[in-house]
């Protein structure tokens, strides 16, 4: 690559990164749920979180940030046959509204069958995802969740990268291999000197609903320990529910179908946490 080619690559990106930047600029608080390892409940998190805080009043939007993988849409019973509008002229793509007067977009609602998968390599979910910080018209927000895939490649550090004022929360499993991953995750969070809120551990215990006994199920302990190690926050612990899982395929935040089930009360203490954090800063 010659002298001059590079210069203009090198421009191009300073370009997206400064449109990126202003659009974010209207968005107050920026939070990115991250895991070290699928299956630990990220999404599920991440959905209840931007669902709490848009019952609360606040202007939210939710970024579905998996790329090959997406069920925010899902999980908020937005059906695949709503997509979103994108302006010729300008260029711009208007999120759709999902319930709560939720801001959403996902890939799942750009393509044309939910069965098709998306197989992109890297510098194509790079560009897509760009075009969702920089060209989206979000608007004026209290609140913007970003739904990230599972490790700690491309679009997490992207995301990472590209939203410097964000705020990050961990989501795992009290299980050792679920904790190992979250581990690393929580290290490339530091290294990158992002404002880590802390570590949330989904499905941490197993309430039997015949006799009542509290079984943990993926062992314990394991969410409290990194907490220690790595001087965060445990911003607390989700019992396991299999009410949890069934609202998710259905679409409706548990938070609302089981206002008084212990899941739900544990999830509003972390919500409270996360929103007390960011507003204090």
């Amino acid at each position: 690559m010659s002298k001059s080619e590079m210069e203009e690559k090198i421009n191009k990106t300073d370009k997206i990164v400064d449109k990126i930047h202003k659009n974010m600029a209207k968005i107050k608080h920026k939070i990115v749920v991250i895991s070290g390892k699928g299956g630990v409940g990220k999404t599920t998190v991440a959905v209840n979180l931007a669902a709490a805080l848009a019952n609360e009043g606040q202007k939210v939007g939710i970024l579905d940030v998996d790329i090959t993988g997406p069920n925010v849409a899902k999980m908020l019973g937005i059906s695949p046959e709503l997509k979103p509008w994108a302006d010729p002229k300008s260029k711009k793509i208007f999120p759709v509204d999902g319930p709560l007067n939720l801001k959403v977009l996902s890939m799942a609602l750009l393509t044309k069958n939910p069965d098709l998968p998306v197989i992109w390599r890297g510098p194509m979910k790079m560009n897509a995802l760009r075009q969702f910080l920089g060209e989206v018209v979000w608007g004026e927000l209290d609140y913007l969740v970003c739904d990230l895939p599972p490790g700690t490649s491309d679009e997490v550090l992207d995301i990472l990268q590209l939203i410097p004022d964000e705020t990050v929360v961990v989501v795992s499993t009290p299980q050792d291999v679920a904790i190992m991953d979250a581990r690393k995750t929580i290290k490339m969070t530091q290294i990158m000197k992002r404002n880590l809120l802390g570590i949330v551990e989904n499905m941490s215990v197993f309430k039997c609903p015949k006799c009542g006994e509290l079984i943990e199920i993926f062992g314990s302990g394991g969410g409290e320990k990194a907490a220690k190690d790595f001087g965060i926050r445990m911003l607390g612990k989700i019992p396991f529910e299999k009410e949890i899982g069934k609202q998710g395929d259905l679409g409706l935040p548990f938070i609302f179908r089981y206002p008084n089930s212990e899941s739900s009360k544990a999830f509003k203490s972390i919500v409270k946490k996360i929103r007390d954090i960011n507003e204090k800063n």
